[in-house]
């Protein structure tokens, strides 16, 4: 019997080492596993905020967008005013929307003036850049650019959105022939 107790008195201590061995290993399992998943879900966190932002650099940024549609508005200078009107408008194609595919509701009467928006469209910016572009080279005796700028907002803002744009530049047009 008397071995039977140091057996079982071992059996106990090995047993009572190997819990706390597993205890201790599952420990530090754990807290690895923990540093692991923060690390990599601040990484794919990193990956997921630089998509956009190299998005909005090719396209511009909002604030990019504002500055332009803003100097084309306060220049004088009308090789200035169209550069900003293609920028824009380039802008404009990057950010179009299933929208263009909605046809034209000619049923609807013109807007009196712009449309209130709540949100940034750079459509609405490019084409009252180039509204204001061809307005401002008709008053300087640029009647050919003036031309150019109100058959860029008929053919390119023929959406209704644009549509107080659209009777704008038609009306410019009208007043040049």
């Amino acid at each position: 019997m008397e071995v039977n107790i140091p057996a079982i008195v071992l059996a106990e201590t090995m047993i009572g080492i190997r819990s706390k061995w597993s205890y201790l290993m599952c420990q530090e399992i754990h807290w690895w596993l923990t540093f692991v998943l923060i690390i990599l879900m601040t990484l794919s966190g990193c990956d997921k905020n630089r998509q956009p932002l190299q998005s909005q650099s090719d396209s511009g940024s909002v604030m990019d967008l504002w500055r332009t549609y803003t100097h084309c508005n306060r220049s004088a200078d009308l090789d200035e005013m169209r550069d900003d009107a293609q920028q824009l408008i380039q802008a404009a194609n990057t950010f179009d929307s299933a929208d263009d595919s909605i046809p034209l509701q000619r049923d609807e009467p013109a807007p009196s003036g712009p449309t209130t928006r709540f949100s940034v469209d750079p459509g609405a910016m490019a084409a009252s850049c180039t509204l204001h572009t061809g307005q401002a080279a008709e008053k300087m005796g640029h009647l050919n650019i003036a031309r150019e700028m109100f058959q860029l907002v008929v053919l390119r803002f023929h959406q209704s959105r644009y549509q107080f744009y659209t009777t704008q530049a038609r009306l410019g047009l009208e007043h040049l022939t």
